[in-house]
């Protein structure tokens, strides 16, 4: 079977920690394999390595395949990111190669080009190496990797069963993580009886050294230092046994993936009211007209998502609505405070720390945000870190907690792809915060399994020059 070998290769970039390490795995041409893994563990240096455009420090790649590497950003121009995505990919389909390595092949694919990509993957004869977050395409899968760590684990099945895996990982970590803490607290115990025993028999034997004649007292001695010998010996034991439970109780700790965010509940009643109305709408870039007479109405609560195919105008109706376009005709009426959330999550300040933006954003003191900032996982000198320097999903946690962290939510979030960029960790902090938030929901999206998972209760499309 034609195959590309990774034989115990490490990697590192110049000046950072390795980036793997002995890592060793065979890619066939027969099998579709997903590498997965949070933003920033070295998933597109793993395929430039395997695709030979980078070469590790140590270790060998054996090949007896042919591969196309498709990297995750095209540099076309003249096209639509989307347009861009579906000829790369028509190019990567058509090379006959043996094995296909994807960077992110859906970002940008519209609706009907999904349609067309999955079907293509499924038809095609040879092995498909992809990079990815979308979960749908995760599901089509034969196999998972995920990388963490410069480790890479294997999972024998799709996303839905990688996901059955990882949770009974899970339970077995917070059931080890239970009994260690159980172990603790008793040896913590012991050790308190132990110095309350220590503590009374010196009372007694200094008592009884008081008491009795000179013989007896060098007798007493003798016995009190053969017994604080015994007793400092067990308390050393049981010392190293309860270093050995906190160490294993902090490992376990680490291991347990603990994202959650609590959105608090808003301090103001919600009315079922109309909070957004476009009427005739005109709106041209220059002489393509995107909006022609359109119509368009939301209410409080509604979650609604826009669909039509890449260059319809949703993207521009979201910023008509914000008000960051502003449309030559037709009316369009807000009602209540808006967020406007696009893909690189640029709303927060990159030269103000977490804090200061949350202060900023939610129009509240600097010791309310430090709460909020705590509640969103940024503690301590983690708040006062500047946006600029914050990964992907640090940035997203700051975002959601300058928008959604105070009480005082807007009535209104507008999200253009909000999945895009995010790993697959990241995805699942956003969608328990949007099930938390009370307000109304306006999104772009293309990721099937997102939109699902967040309740939208509309879908409305736009067709080109409506």
């Amino acid at each position: 079977m034609k195959s590309i070998s990774l034989l115990n290769i490490s990697f590192a970039y110049s000046g950072t920690d390795d980036l793997f390490t002995d890592l060793s795995y065979s890619f066939s041409a027969d099998k579709k394999v997903a590498i997965i893994g949070d933003n920033g563990a070295g998933k597109t240096t793993l395929l430039k390595i395997i695709s030979g455009d980078l070469f590790p420090d140590s270790g060998r790649v054996v090949r007896n395949a042919t591969c196309y590497l498709l990297p995750q950003i095209n540099t076309d121009t003249t096209k639509s990111g989307g347009q861009s995505q579906q000829i790369a990919l028509m190019r990567a389909f058509d090379s006959g190669a043996d094995i296909l390595l994807l960077d992110e092949p859906t970002n940008n694919l519209d609706a009907t080009a999904r349609t067309e990509f999955f079907n293509k993957l499924r038809a095609y004869h040879g092995g498909v190496v992809v990079v990815s977050h979308d979960r749908e395409l995760l599901n089509q899968m034969d196999v998972l990797l995920e990388l963490h760590n410069g480790m890479l684990s294997v999972f024998g099945g799709n996303y839905d069963f990688y996901i059955a895996q990882k949770k009974q990982i899970q339970e077995s970590l917070e059931s080890k993580y239970t009994d260690a803490q159980k172990e603790i607290a008793r040896l913590n115990m012991t050790m308190r009886i132990a110095q309350n025993t220590r503590q009374h028999h010196e009372a007694k034997q200094q008592k009884d050294k008081n008491n009795k004649a000179s013989g007896s007292r060098l007798w007493a001695n003798a016995l009190r230092g053969k017994s604080a010998e015994t007793e400092a010996k067990r308390r050393n034991q049981i010392q190293k046994k309860l270093i050995a439970q906190i160490e294993r109780s902090a490992d376990l700790s680490m291991q347990l993936r603990n994202d959650v965010i609590k959105i608090p509940l808003p301090d103001k009643r919600v009315y079922d009211k109309e909070i957004v109305r476009v009427e005739n709408l005109h709106f041209a870039y220059g002489d393509q007209v995107i909006f022609s007479d359109f119509n368009f109405t939301m209410r409080t609560g509604e979650r609604v998502r826009l669909v039509g195919d890449n260059g319809a105008g949703k993207t521009t109706l979201l910023k008509i609505i914000c008000g960051k376009l502003h449309a030559a005709m037709g009316n369009v009426k807000t009602y209540g405070r808006i967020a406007y959330l696009n893909q690189d999550l640029s709303l927060l300040n990159p030269d103000k720390s977490v804090v200061e933006n949350i202060v900023e954003c939610a129009g509240i003191l600097t010791h309310d945000a430090h709460a909020i900032a705590a509640n969103f996982g940024f503690r301590g000198d983690a708040s006062r870190k500047l946006v600029k320097f914050l990964s992907g999903g640090e940035l997203l946690r700051a975002t959601l907690a300058a928008v959604l962290g105070d009480k005082n939510q807007p009535d209104l979030l507008i999200l253009d792809e909000p999945t895009n960029n995010l790993d697959i960790k990241s995805t699942n902090v956003l969608e328990s915060a949007l099930n938390q938030y009370r307000g109304a929901i306006l999104i772009v999206s293309h990721d099937e399994m997102f939109v699902r998972n967040i309740d939208i209760s509309r879908t409305v499309k736009i067709a080109n020059n409506l």
